[in-house]
């Protein structure tokens, strides 16, 4: 059954690319898709439409497929060089498995000449050719949302006016955050806070911020074309298409949100480190797994800084609280005397946190608040171990 399909849709595929001229009746359209249940869709998506029905066609493509074949594909993906591709699929399929998500599909016909119209047809084709379709993908950079709208810039030229106000004042880090939260995705928001660095705090402007889906929607809503002298708006129409197709259902929220569970662990800990100063614990178990937890965690931050290509995760700040070296440093804490520069250590890095917390509002990077409670375990089980440590070998 899969080989039939993929026969059938290479068949369509090459119809399309024989049908060269388009005729007057054609409409292209930008297809925003709301998001959707899985990680990968969270920030929806976007795809062109075109339709020309004097020739039967009725086509989209979509920017940011990727093969689940590729050789190596998980290790190309976590270093951010799995190469992603232009694909080209029946409207009519696209829709069924977009409402078969529940995910809304909003239209908007564009307002182009018919030259404009045959120039973005002919750019698709061109870049659905198997030696141009493969690019790197970049999330904030280069998407399926960003393609698009260099697609139109690069067909329409001076003609095309997008606003340069509109989404201009937040950061990329800021439009997941609202994103993510507005999505009820507090848990991916947290773990993209997590992994990507300075760079994710640059001010986006109103091109950049079209990276997401519904802003590159809003600025087509604002945008301007010159038709004939004239400026006009660059959406003709805009409508929700698959309105019957969709299911009303009711938003699943987190109930254990990250800063609910970190809160509530910071609670136990420091009733549990209480607990150890009273009855003058011995024990550093509890110790060597979370120190070790954090300098797994830097090693993580550590390698997606240096050894990938996402673009967005160097300069990483993260990296101060989870200090990569805390694993194998950990593993040395010893019921028997320990030596007196783990004491040390520990004393340091507690100094640290502390001043890390301190700088939270003023550092170039935003820090996820659901952290705070995080940094303080760490910095109170480091002046715990500090003094656990030097009143060992203060005894000796």
């Amino acid at each position: 059954m899969k080989k039939y399909f993929l026969l059938v849709v290479l068949a369509l595929i090459a119809t399309v690319s024989n049908a060269q001229t388009l005729s007057p009746e054609t409409t292209i359209s930008l297809l925003t898709v709301s998001p959707g249940a899985e990680l990968y869709s969270t920030f929806g998506h976007s795809a062109i439409r075109i339709r020309d029905p004097r020739q039967g066609l009725d086509f989209n493509f979509n920017y940011g497929a990727f093969d689940f074949r590729t050789k190596g594909f998980y290790i190309k993906f976590l270093r951010g060089t799995l190469p992603y591709q232009i694909s080209g699929n029946y409207f009519e399929n696209d829709m069924a498995g977009w409402s078969q998500e529940n995910r809304a599909v909003i239209e908007q016909v564009l307002n182009l000449s018919q030259a404009q119209k045959q120039g973005v047809f002919d750019f698709l084709q061109n870049n659905y050719l198997p030696q141009n379709r493969e690019y790197a993908y970049k999330f904030f950079y280069d998407n399926c949302s960003t393609r698009l709208r260099d697609v139109l810039r690069r067909v329409c030229k001076d003609s095309l006016q997008l606003s340069k106000t509109l989404h201009a004042d937040s950061s990329y880090r800021q439009w997941i955050d609202l994103y993510a939260r507005k999505n009820e995705k507090l848990w991916a928001d947290f773990g993209m806070d997590l992994a990507i660095g300075e760079p994710s705090d640059e001010i986006t402007g109103a091109n950049g911020a079209m990276f997401l889906p519904d802003n590159l929607m809003d600025g087509f809503d604002a945008a301007k074309i010159n038709r004939d002298g004239k400026w006009q708006p660059f959406v003709l129409s805009k409508q929700l298409i698959n309105r019957d197709m969709l299911a009303v259902a009711d938003k699943e929220k987190e109930l254990i949100t990250p800063n609910i569970l970190f809160w509530t662990l910071f609670l136990v800990v420091l009733g549990f480190t209480a607990f150890q100063f009273k009855n003058q614990s011995k024990s550093f178990l509890f110790d060597k797994i979370l120190f070790t937890i954090a300098g797994i965690f830097g090693w993580f931050i550590f390698l997606l800084w240096f050894f990938t290509d996402h673009g967005v995760t160097e300069n990483n700040l993260n990296i101060i609280w989870t200090y990569p070296l805390l694993f194998p440093i950990a593993l040395l804490l010893k019921k028997e005397r320990s030596r007196a520069w783990l004491s040390k250590h520990f004393l340091a890095y507690g100094i640290i946190l502390i001043f890390f917390l301190a700088a939270w509002n003023f550092l170039p990077q935003e820090i996820n608040y659901a952290l705070i409670p995080v940094v303080l375990i760490l910095c109170v089980r480091s002046f715990f171990v500090w003094w656990r440590i030097r009143k060992k070998l203060s005894s000796f």
